[in-house]
């Protein structure tokens, strides 16, 4: 993962990333054309996003697992 300290980001990104409740304020940056750049979330958002990854994760692997013993001959 890359970071930035917050002292190297311009102003306005600076205000939008203090934010008091940032988890439904994600930050969108377009590159002037539409086209979005990246998507910069709360930690709390990609701790959520983190958990439910490793779910499906979780949920693939067993079904792997299952379809492995199943087929063992």
């Amino acid at each position: 993962m890359r970071t930035i300290d917050i002292e190297d980001a311009g102003a306005v990104l600076k205000e939008m990333l203090v934010n008091p409740d940032p988890v439904d304020e994600d930050i969108v940056i377009n590159a002037g054309n539409g086209k979005v750049l990246g998507i910069i979330i709360s930690e709390q958002a990609y701790a959520f996003f983190l958990k439910k990854v490793e779910s499906e994760e979780d949920r693939s692997d067993a079904a792997t697992i299952e379809e492995f013993h199943r087929t063992k001959v």
